[in-house]
């Protein structure tokens, strides 16, 4: 049977409609985003939530694990935050821990080895949120610490799993290039992590 023109102009008006619905969620999940840059971070806070990024080489920090990192570290050494807690697991099983690197440059910052506390099998952010839940528990406030681009996505996954903490950017940016290839990569995260939330019942 062939189509008349009339479902075919069904057809591609639907197409056109899908099309124009795609593009308005992701300009509004890019101006979300970027509207959550700033953090909403209040200080002082007794626990700081870091969350990994790669790690380069064997054992070497990346440059999203230095932004992170020193930024809790000034804000530790200023009297900001008390405790330091970085997550992040291992993207390759001959690598470190993103945690483990991430605790090399806390301490080069000057960072009590005390005050630093690891979460080494997270690989994703949905499981740095549900991996140190727990071994933050003890924590009168919380403030998560990560690349401006990131933070938007941290703040609605906490509010997801139930986690109480604020957001705080890393001090220094990436390049541009690479942030507006993060922010679009984002875009596809909070889609699925949208896609995740409708299959969680709400608790009473």
């Amino acid at each position: 049977m062939i189509p008349s023109k009339s479902h075919l102009r069904i057809v591609v008006l639907t197409v056109k409609a899908g099309i124009v619905l795609g593009l308005i969620t992701v300009i509004a999940l890019v101006g979300y985003i970027v509207s959550q840059f700033d953090g909403n971070s209040d200080f002082p806070a007794e626990c700081a939530l870091v969350f990994g990024a790669s790690v380069h080489g064997i054992g070497t920090a990346g440059p999203g694990i230095t932004r992170r990192v020193t930024t809790a570290a000034d804000l530790y050494q200023s009297g900001g935050i008390q405790k330091i807690f970085l997550s992040g697991g291992k993207g390759d099983e001959h690598k470190e821990s993103e945690a483990h690197v991430m605790r090399k440059v806390a301490l080069l910052h000057g960072v009590d080895p005390e005050d630093i506390f690891l979460e080494e099998m997270a690989t994703s952010t949905i499981e740095n949120i549900l991996y140190t839940t727990p071994l933050l528990k003890d924590c009168d406030s919380v403030v998560g610490i990560s690349d401006r681009y990131h933070l938007a996505r941290i703040r609605f996954l906490a509010d997801m799993y139930n986690l109480e903490l604020s957001t705080h950017p890393a001090e220094h940016l990436p390049t541009r290039a690479f942030e507006t290839k993060a922010i679009l990569r984002e875009v596809a995260a909070f889609l699925y992590t949208i896609a995740i939330r409708l299959q969680i019942p709400k608790t009473p």
